[in-house]
């Protein structure tokens, strides 16, 4: 979610109700991996600023199911009325085979550039986490303590240099095994990046139908606002009055500029990457 906080208002609890029960019951995630259920922990990184009032920056991380953790109600409940920008990503994670279920490898992993600006990343999908280890000169212990999204917001902070750019993405997409679902925010002492997007691999093994099901992302409005969510959100449990809704195409990746003390909110860039 990217905007301001009167449109989000009286939709918010029906939009994380929405990523709940995706959570818990997942048709699409079935169809393709087998798995029914984003089990494997969750996580929220929030900013939030009111008029008149200096940014706030919260982050959650729960190893616990999104859907059974008892810390999600209080943590996920209502916005507060006001005025003021409002940027947050939500994760519930399903953990690829073989890798670590720990505070590190939940989304939203974190991780500084080069001049301390700091960049969050959540994301569906896959990276070479063995190439991006080999890339950052780290050692076996790396395997074992982390998973490859935090690999992959590791290497893209160190590359950063101011905002992040179509070829800093580009780059990072090469290291993509299955699919780079992506939402990343690089904050700044005076602004904030927002980078949401779709790309995944269609193999022509007779499952494209359920990569683009299971991939699929939708840019819906609510006034000069924007939810990106995915296709089980909007598809099996639509948020009431999230009507204006469209798929994102794969490789397609929109690009935010945000200052937080102004409220002003730039889409400065639509990347299509094949």
């Amino acid at each position: 979610m990217i905007g301001h906080v009167s449109d989000f208002i009286n939709q918010y609890e029906d939009i994380v109700n929405g990523l709940i029960k995706a959570a818990s019951n997942d048709p699409y995630g079935s169809r393709l991996y087998g798995e029914a259920q984003h089990s494997d922990g969750w996580g929220k990184v929030t900013l939030l600023s009111r008029r008149g009032s200096e940014p706030v920056l919260t982050v959650h991380r729960s190893v616990n199911p999104i859907y059974l953790d008892p810390s999600s109600k209080p943590l996920l409940g209502t916005l507060m009325n006001g005025d003021g920008v409002f940027i947050e990503m939500i994760h519930a994670r399903a953990a690829s085979t073989g890798t670590p279920i720990n505070l590190f490898s939940t989304h939203p992993v974190h991780a500084v550039t080069s001049t301390g600006d700091e960049v969050y990343m959540i994301h569906n999908g896959s990276f070479k986490k063995e190439e991006l280890i080999k890339l950052l000169d780290l050692g076996d212990w790396a395997k074992v303590k982390y998973n490859d999204t935090f690999m992959a917001n590791l290497a893209l902070a160190r590359r950063v240099i101011n905002n992040i750019t179509i070829d800093d993405l580009k780059w990072l997409l090469g290291f993509m095994r299955t699919g780079a679902n992506l939402g990343v925010m690089l904050v700044k002492p005076d602004t904030v990046q927002v980078i949401v997007g779709s790309h995944y691999a269609r193999l022509n093994d007779g499952k494209d139908k359920e990569r683009d099901d299971y991939y699929r992302l939708y840019w819906c409005r609510i006034g000069e606002s924007s939810i990106y969510a995915s296709s089980t959100i909007i598809d099996y449990y639509r948020p009431r009055g999230l009507s204006n809704c469209e798929p994102l195409n794969n490789g397609e990746y929109h690009s935010y500029n945000v200052n937080p003390r102004t409220g002003e909110i730039v889409l400065s860039g639509r990347w299509l990457i094949d």
